[in-house]
């Protein structure tokens, strides 16, 4: 019941605002023009994007390499660590 009662003071001033905004004229200095279109942007990937041997390329292989190296001692540590009996 408590919810209604809250709900519905909310819900009036809701449609009250919508029902000002939608009878509201525009403002008398206010450009009647259209308003400018943002520039498209291309965020779709394209073949020469990608350069396979470039040195940016490479840092980025071995960063990951040494990742997944030190990634790999540590599961094998807690392999080590583990006590699972495989009867």
């Amino acid at each position: 019941m408590r919810a209604v009662l809250l709900a519905t003071p909310i819900l009036a001033s809701i449609l009250i605002s919508n029902s000002l905004a939608v009878r509201a004229e525009p403002l008398a200095g206010s450009a009647t023009s259209a308003p400018v279109e943002a520039p498209a942007v291309h965020v779709q990937p394209r073949a020469e994007d990608f350069r396979p041997h470039s040195p940016a390329s490479e840092a980025e292989q071995h960063r990951l390499s040494e990742f997944d190296a030190e990634q790999q001692k540590l599961d094998e540590a807690l392999d080590k660590k583990l006590n699972i009996c495989r009867c």
